[in-house]
């Protein structure tokens, strides 16, 4: 038996790593909220959960970048599998709720699809960034329209949920057996859970973000998540100050809908407070009304000073730290900086400056031609040169960064000495779509700390 699930869960199922970004979410009119949307978010990817000791932030203001370094023990990869599995039954038993309904990915192309062609273009660019992490070859996980209320039947919204869950699960465990095959027959259980399948889990999801290192005493290594963000018109010299900060976590939101001063949406997504003038990690902002609001980072200087991220990222960031926010109150150390993260982050021997291969999208286009100037392939040869206060820093023809300030820590503070005379840029994949939007029949959303209803943000956040 044991030979033959391992077979079985061994066959690869074929998914496409391809980035994500941009995603459509569900509207809801709201007087005075010009932006207001209905709906709440599951995360649905693969990450630990750590604890607050273990996780650091850098970001980078001149490469619009947030690295976390999560540091993993033995017990982490040992019980890996029984936290997927933890995970994906919460959210399996709540989909199996009628009071919880969920807005339908949809491929951005199809909402484009009899719309002018600047439009198109632009869903053109939009999509070299949209995937998501369930897509596979035996289930359809994209529906034709685009919210909750547009399913043609219960029973159609029924299937659609056991095919997201069974997606999931086949994806978090890489194996062809239903998850109800595999749930009732406490050997299969027993051994999808088992030490040896965890290791080979960890492999599969984290292996490429692994980098072994018993530097730290009790741990085997860390995991590298790098992720594109948005900084303050101002540019990398003004807020957030350069410096090393704690996450403000107890005092951070699970879910921030509106900001009552600049009169804008914040979607729903968890808001993490970085300083006390309000600088936090939070959700995109940006859409696309030619689409039907269709949410997109603008990964470039546009923000007020926070740092926006993609809707996925923040979901992910949120779930890699406690399912008690207050818990980790002091305990996450973020590392502010106004040039390069520069970091041997692989342990090779070489110091890289670290990027993220998500680039601008613009909120409109005006011409077809433009399209091509949007591409990766394109953005990532210009994406330094284009920003106006890396640009002196880029060597394009070598594709290096330039006398790069050095950093360093000295007793708590950041200290610069010196620079780096020229180097190689480390671009990271960017991560699919991880997240699905949900509602939950008679709970009101509340301003700011989102608690309502028997689903509340946290609820997810278990696992």
């Amino acid at each position: 038996m044991l030979h033959t699930f391992f077979i079985a869960v061994g066959i690869f199922i074929s998914l496409s790593f391809t980035p994500m970004g941009p995603m459509p979410h569900e509207r809801v009119d709201t007087p005075k909220k010009s932006n207001a949307h209905s709906g709440r978010y599951i995360y649905l990817g693969d990450v630990p959960k750590f604890k607050a000791q273990e996780i650091e932030l850098t970001v980078s203001k001149m490469s619009l970048s947030t690295r976390v370094k999560a540091y993993v023990d033995q017990e982490r990869i040992d019980t890996y599998a029984k936290q997927l599995f933890n995970r994906w039954k919460t959210i399996r038993d709540a989909f199996e709720d009628r009071s919880l309904s969920f807005h339908p990915l949809v491929k951005i192309s199809d909402l484009a699809q009899d719309k002018s062609p600047t439009v198109r273009s632009w869903a053109r660019i939009a999509e070299q960034y949209s995937s998501h992490i369930l897509e596979n070859a035996e289930f359809d996980i994209y529906y034709s329209e685009r919210n909750e209320k547009n399913y043609v039947s219960f029973s159609e919204e029924e299937g659609y949920k056991k095919d997201l869950i069974e997606s999931y699960f086949r994806y978090l465990f890489d194996t062809t057996l239903p998850s109800e095959i595999v749930t009732r027959d406490g050997q299969f259980l027993e051994e999808l859970l088992s030490r040896e399948n965890s290791r080979k889990l960890f492999q599969k999801h984290m292996g490429k973000l692994y980098t072994q290192d018993d530097s730290k005493k009790n741990y085997l290594g860390y995991i590298s998540l790098v992720y594109p963000i948005a900084a303050t018109v101002e540019g990398p010299f003004d807020q957030p100050a350069e410096k090393i900060y704690d996450l403000k976590t107890a005092e951070s939101m699970e879910a921030r809908w509106w900001s009552d001063k600049w009169k804008d949406e914040f979607g729903g997504f968890p808001f993490l407070l970085i300083e006390w003038t309000g600088v936090a990690f939070h959700g995109p902002i940006s859409n696309y009304l030619g689409l039907e609001d269709v949410w997109f980072l603008r990964r470039g200087y546009v923000s007020h000073g926070c740092h926006r991220m993609d809707s996925s990222d923040i979901m992910e960031l949120r779930t890699l730290m406690p399912e008690d926010l207050k818990e980790a109150a002091k305990k996450i150390k973020v590392t502010v900086l106004n040039h390069f993260d520069v970091v041997d982050w692989n342990k090779d021997g070489q110091e890289e400056v670290i990027d993220v291969k998500y680039y601008m999208i613009p909120n409109s286009i005006t011409s077809v031609n433009e399209e091509k100037l949007y591409s990766i392939e394109t953005q990532q040869k210009t994406f330094f040169k284009n920003n106006k206060f890396a640009a002196k820093f880029y060597d394009g023809a070598k594709d290096r960064i330039v006398n790069a300030p050095r950093y360093s820590e000295d007793k708590g503070k950041l200290v610069t000495n010196g620079v780096h005379p020229s180097l190689p840029i480390y671009r990271f994949e960017y991560r699919p779509n991880r997240v699905i939007q949900y509602k939950e029949d008679g709970a009101r959303p509340l301003g700011y700390d989102d608690r309502a209803g028997k689903y509340p943000p946290r609820f997810f956040q278990k696992f």
